[in-house]
């Protein structure tokens, strides 16, 4: 059966009656009849939080297949007012879901470049700005390659995939140059770190 003709087929169907029924008989043809007549307002909550069109287009599959199983769950005297706030949350809870991907990358950039010990005691803000120094400058002696993969991954956050379609390198290639330029970069920074006190 086409789209219209589904719609169509239900279209004297309050709101209530198609909750109704798909709690009777799950059937997903009843609830995309009913997700269908709002899938305008959901595409336009999920573009005021998420701001981006894939993003948003991608929500409102999810929020479809959260109504799947939660519209048994819940007794929904309005539907329209209810799915306003699901949307809503399940756009929050990804965009807090995104910043928490975003700050686990900050922490792992960190970690993973200054972790010696030098680096695992308190640093004065000067002391700090040295240690930033001290990785552009490491940053600069790597190979290009490395380099590239090391800034796509940790500054930019791309994955291994898009890392791999950027730079036309196979994922394994990419895995590689990551990894041998985190271990290069934490030779340098501690080799860098060594001739500072030798220094002092």
């Amino acid at each position: 059966m086409s789209e219209s003709s589904v719609i169509n087929k239900y279209v004297n169907y309050s709101d209530g009656d198609l909750i109704n029924l798909y709690i009777k008989k799950p059937d997903l043809e009843v609830l995309g009849a009913l997700y269908k007549r709002y899938m305008f307002l959901v595409y336009g909550v999920c573009m005021k939080y998420l701001r981006n069109r894939e993003d948003s287009q991608d929500a409102v599959m999810q929020i479809f297949e959260i109504l799947v199983h939660d519209i048994p769950r819940f007794e929904i005297r309005h539907f329209k007012s209810w799915l306003y706030g699901v949307s809503r949350n399940h756009c929050l809870m990804k965009l807090r879901k995104d910043k928490a991907e975003r700050n686990r990358h900050e922490i792992i950039t960190a970690e993973t470049f200054m972790e010696s010990a030098y680096v695992l005691h308190p640093v004065e803000e000067q002391d700090n700005e040295d240690i930033q120094a001290r990785l552009r400058s490491c940053m600069e002696q790597l190979k290009e390659e490395q380099r590239l993969c090391v800034e796509l991954f940790y500054y930019k956050h791309y994955c291994y995939r898009e890392i791999a379609a950027e730079l036309k390198f196979d994922e394994n290639k990419v895995k590689s140059c990551i990894q041998n330029g985190k271990r290069n970069l934490k030779i340098c920074l501690e080799a860098k770190a060594i001739l500072k006190d030798v220094g002092k």
